[in-house]
């Protein structure tokens, strides 16, 4: 017979041998248009984007910031991301779309009441807390231990202009959601979306390890509705490669989604003389036509200047009611020059990244690498316009003064989700070594 003594040290050294439970570290990248979503094991470090989403029959690496509520005597939530605009879409009775939400967390004075009653930090974590539920739906897919019982540790991004009390706010909001159980949280860090997409960056571009101790380098974030330059100086002084921020710039209305609404203002000029809003299948046309610029953007390129587009209109937008017939159709399709998209959509707010840009350099005249990270940063035409104004300061400096030197451009592989696995990679060095949030 085995001991009572001889029992516990065998398993106490079963114990010994057998490893902790790995945990999980979750990226989540909160932005106004689009969140993105990532995780990572502890023990293997794969990097894993949540990239299936309730109603979206695709795979999308990022989930629309949107939440669609009833209007009527509850106001509970309906539906969120992708989900929301379908059924929004579908029919607009007695339901309200909140969306741009981020943007007023930047205001502590619109902090309050939203449409139809509803408070920001109610919308703001209803949203959070259903995309927590998908994200525990989907890694529970992918092992045979349940979310719940292994270890999660979060690492959160924040712009560089929030203030401490709005991230405080913002924690309070993660505990309402059942994220984390109390702020400060020993499993929750805090990262700027700056700093998360140049650790991606310092981890995953083979342009970074070109970099020398005390290079300048840039991270251009062209997002949804805003976009934001941001120089650091490489700092190798203590034997590890780090780097240190050194000034930021930002500016609404450059993003993708200016991109969208010029392309409608486009649309509707071509469309004078039909009233889109006498027929409810009129808007619903009208809204699928413009659904079909998403490829267009996705793959204009340097190109595309002396291509020819189409996009498919649907009949129920009456086109064969405006007289004369307009000369842009051809069969069931719109027609558009690549020169007239560069020239009434793309450029305009391409130009005002370009300022941005200009605006940092300025003050820091050389940059090594300048990394596009974000939905837009992946576009190609955007990145064959900064090189082309590159090569044309460089060899006509005299022309452009002040607009400094930067010699290289990088369009980062998986720039649309840089910050989220930026967010992973920082929050694996902080799980393991068990660190406090901080802000």
């Amino acid at each position: 017979m085995v001991s009572i003594h001889e029992r516990a040290k065998s398993s106490s050294e079963w114990k010994l041998r057998t490893p902790k439970q790995a945990g999980i570290v979750v990226g989540i990248d909160f932005g106004n248009t689009f969140t993105g979503v990532s995780y990572s094991h502890q023990n293997d470090g794969e990097m894993i984007d949540i990239v299936k989403w309730p109603k979206h029959l695709s795979a999308y690496a990022k989930v629309p910031t949107v939440s669609l509520y009833k209007t009527t005597e509850g106001k509970s939530l309906l539906d969120w991301g992708s989900s929301a605009l379908s059924s929004y879409k579908r029919s607009k009775t007695d339901k309200v779309l909140i969306r741009d939400y981020k943007l007023q967390l930047f205001d502590q004075g619109a902090r309050g009441r939203l449409e139809q009653g509803l408070y920001l930090t109610d919308v703001f974590t209803q949203y959070i807390r259903s995309v927590h539920q998908h994200l525990v739906e989907e890694v529970n897919k992918t092992q045979v231990l349940s979310a719940e019982s292994i270890p999660m540790h979060y690492c959160i991004t924040v712009p560089q202009a929030w203030t401490l009390p709005t991230r405080e706010l913002v924690l309070r909001c993660y505990v309402e959601a059942g994220v984390i159980l109390q702020t400060p949280a020993p499993n929750m860090t805090v990262i700027t979306e700056a700093e998360a997409a140049a650790t991606y960056c310092r981890e995953h571009c083979i342009e970074f390890e070109s970099l020398r101790d005390s290079d300048i380098f840039m991270i251009c974030d062209a997002g949804g509705l805003t976009t934001h330059v941001t120089a650091f100086r490489v700092d190798d002084s203590l034997g590890v490669r780090q780097f240190v921020r050194l000034s930021s710039s930002h500016a609404e209305d450059c993003g993708s989604v200016m991109l969208d609404r010029r392309f409608k203002d486009l649309v509707l000029r071509r469309l004078t003389g039909l009233d889109i809003d006498a027929k409810p299948q009129r808007q619903k046309a009208f809204e699928t036509l413009l659904e079909g610029f998403d490829e267009i953007k996705s793959q204009f390129d340097a190109n595309a200047v002396d291509e020819v587009k189409h996009i498919l209109v649907p009949m129920g937008l009456d086109v064969s009611e405006l007289s004369p017939a307009p000369s842009w159709m051809e069969d069931e399709y719109m027609s558009l020059s690549g020169k007239e998209l560069c020239e009434e959509v793309f450029d305009p707010v391409i130009q005002r990244i370009q300022n941005l840009i200009w605006e940092q350099s300025k003050v820091h005249p050389v940059c090594a690498v300048m990394f596009l990270v974000g939905g837009l940063g992946s576009n190609k035409y955007l990145y064959n316009k900064l090189v082309l104004a590159a090569i044309e300061t460089e060899e006509n400096p005299g022309a452009h003064v002040g607009k400094g030197m930067i010699q290289k451009f990088v369009m980062v592989q998986k720039a649309e989700l840089a910050v989220a696995r930026g967010a992973v990679i920082y929050g694996l060095k902080s799980a393991a070594q068990q660190s406090k949030a901080f802000l």
